[in-house]
């Protein structure tokens, strides 16, 4: 027997060999470039991720500071309101009593309205020699242990004249000099100088009704009747006294703050003429620790209000964002590192195997290697997906113990994940067939009324999770074509599908069938995006997909149409679509019917 061909088998196993090997290193340089690509574009994805998280947490605190702000600004209107109005009646009642101050308080029913208000009152300004006619005047009113404190000899006496008492007030303000204290002479100069209201510093209350409380008061300088009050000197020669109202920090903060009705923000306030610990006004309870929180956003400001500058330290936690939006990128991460691992080892397998078997098929004709390729696509793409499916079904359900919340998260949407893979591996597969001429219909009785029905029951929770409604326009008796149910099946499926995902919730569907002579008309009609009339001749070729407000949260292989139509056309019927940009789409299907004699 002649040892030619052994040699020749032999030669050609060991080149092969050669050959394989010298592939193999390139394969695995591949796997890793496919790898190093997909790791860049997961982190360049992760980043962008972490910058629009970000960005939402500072919109969401920019809508919460917004909010505070306006409920802060309309609190110190109100204030201001409460100023001139007071600065109004003892302005024209010369000879204004405590009680009528009262009675003119009343209506407003500031102690249950606004607990923040310590007290609305009146401090007369009073030169030295004006102070003896100014006690006998409160004599004769029945106040004849009136005094004013501190006691001492000065220049000027502003004693406290009338108090309303509010929220627990004492009335141990009455007679009290505020001139006398640095911090209320400032800001009542200030109201002299300016001729508008003026806030004081932080300043701890006479009355002592909230012990260890930080509070300020709101002056506004009242004028004698016809006096001139264009300049400062003029208006100092004309004061009266001044309206005032004295707030209590911690009570107006904390309704501000309680409006906003948000847990996650923490403010402190500091009073900017003090240094240290003398300087905090305001800290809410949970300053502290949302401060103390990773990933925080902190906000510093000075504020001038009514002429004092204070500064405000605004603190938000993360989670004035969702958790699950605080989760994404780390999710994303993950997910882009197994995913760049799993293709990185698919694109290896895949080239290897195929180099195998073009090593072994290279003198085979062209259509075995169609034959091949086909086999590949079947068994080699969708069984490791399939097991992938199996097994996170099984972590899913409990096989391999209890999953913490965030595992869970990661595996229902590395399943869903799965899903999709296996319809767009599923729907090129058919794409293959057909294009080789391998699908044959066989072709049965059915009820396309049940058919349709039957479909619409499998994609309903679809319907439901995106809140839309589903119509029905289908006769009551059977209409019976011969069809291969399983495609038709196929082709209804795909375009309810569809319909669901490119309208927007709260949309509408529509499923109708219309018997004609010799044919039936099944109709998908849905209130969705719509296609420009320009491309709706483009949208049953194969991989092609028309972009709008939508495509981008949808995932797809844009075979779909393609398949539907073949499947169709396969029948012998035919397909088209009407449809407008933003007014909807509807695709109808008409296919030969059989009889009802002969269903």
């Amino acid at each position: 027997m002649s040892k030619a061909p052994v040699k020749t088998i032999k030669t050609t196993m060991t080149s092969t060999g050669d050959w394989l090997k010298h592939h193999a290193r390139m394969h695995t340089l591949v796997a890793v470039l496919v790898f190093a690509v997909g790791l860049a574009a997961t982190i360049y994805y992760w980043n962008n991720l972490r910058q629009s998280v970000r960005a939402d947490l500072d919109a969401a605190y920019n809508r919460q500071v917004s909010a505070i702000g306006a409920a802060a600004g309309t609190r110190l209107e109100l204030y201001e309101n409460f100023l001139r109005g007071s600065a109004g009646l003892f302005k024209i009642h010369s000879n204004l009593t405590q009680e009528e101050w009262n009675e003119f308080h009343q209506p407003y029913e500031i102690r249950n309205k606004f607990p923040d208000i310590e007290g609305i009152g009146i401090s007369r300004w009073l030169n030295k020699a004006d102070v003896p006619a100014y006690m006998q005047r409160r004599a004769a009113q029945g106040e004849a242990g009136f005094k004013i404190h501190p006691e001492g000899d000065r220049d000027v006496y502003v004693p406290v004249t009338f108090n309303a008492q509010y929220t627990g007030n004492n009335g141990k303000s009455r007679g009290y000099d505020g001139y006398a204290d640095p911090v209320r002479r400032a800001a009542m100069d200030r109201a002299i100088e300016t001729g508008e209201p003026s806030m004081s510093g932080k300043i701890n209350l006479v009355s002592e009704s909230r012990p260890n409380r930080s509070s300020f008061i709101l002056y506004l300088p009242v004028y004698r009747e016809g006096f001139p009050t264009e300049t400062a000197e003029q208006r100092k020669a004309g004061l009266l006294g001044f309206a005032y109202v004295a707030v209590d920090f911690q009570a107006l903060i904390d309704g501000v703050l309680k409006t906003n009705q948000s847990p996650n923000i923490g403010m402190q306030l500091r009073d900017s003429t003090l240094k240290g610990n003398d300087a905090k006004a305001y800290e809410s309870d949970n300053f502290a620790s949302i401060v103390k929180t990773s990933g925080s956003k902190v906000d510093d400001n000075t504020f001038d209000l009514f002429g004092h500058k204070w500064h405000v330290t605004l603190a938000a936690s993360p989670e004035l964002i969702s958790e699950r939006e605080r989760q994404l990128p780390d999710q994303a991460l993950w997910r882009g590192i197994l995913t760049c691992l799993f293709f990185a080892g698919l694109v290896w397998y895949l080239i290897t195997d195929r180099e195998r078997k073009y090593a072994r098929q290279k003198q085979e004709e062209v259509q075995t290697a169609k034959d091949d390729l086909l086999s590949l696509a079947s068994h080699q793409l969708r069984t490791p997906a399939t097991v992938v499916k199996q097994y996170v079904g099984m972590m899913l359900q409990g096989y391999a113990g209890d999953l913490t919340p965030q595992q869970l998260d990661m595996l229902t949407n590395a399943y869903d994940s799965n899903e999709r893979q296996l319809e767009i591996i599923n729907q090129l597969l058919y794409v293959a067939r057909l294009d080789a001429g391998r699908i044959t219909l066989h072709k049965e009785k059915v009820d396309v009324t049940k058919l349709m029905r039957d479909v619409a029951r499998d994609q309903s929770e679809a319907v439901a999770n995106r809140n839309q409604q589903l119509t029905f326009k289908i006769p009551k008796r059977p209409v019976v074509a011969e069809i291969d149910p399983h495609f038709m099946r196929m082709v209804l499926e795909n375009l309810l599908s569809n319909a669901i995902k490119y309208t927007p919730e709260g949309g509408s569907i529509t499923l109708a069938i219309r018997r004609t002579p010799g044919s039936v008309t099944m109709r998908v009609t849905d209130t969705g995006v719509g296609i420009d009339s320009s491309l709706q001749s483009n949208i049953f070729e194969k991989f092609t997909r028309v972009e709008n407000e939508l495509s981008t949260d949808v995932n797809g292989s844009g075979v779909g149409l393609y398949l539907t139509q073949q499947i169709v056309e396969l029948h012998g019927g035919s397909i088209d679509v009407k449809s407008k940009p933003n007014e909807g789409s509807a695709f109808s299907v008409k296919i030969p019917v059989v009889s009802k004699d002969n269903g």
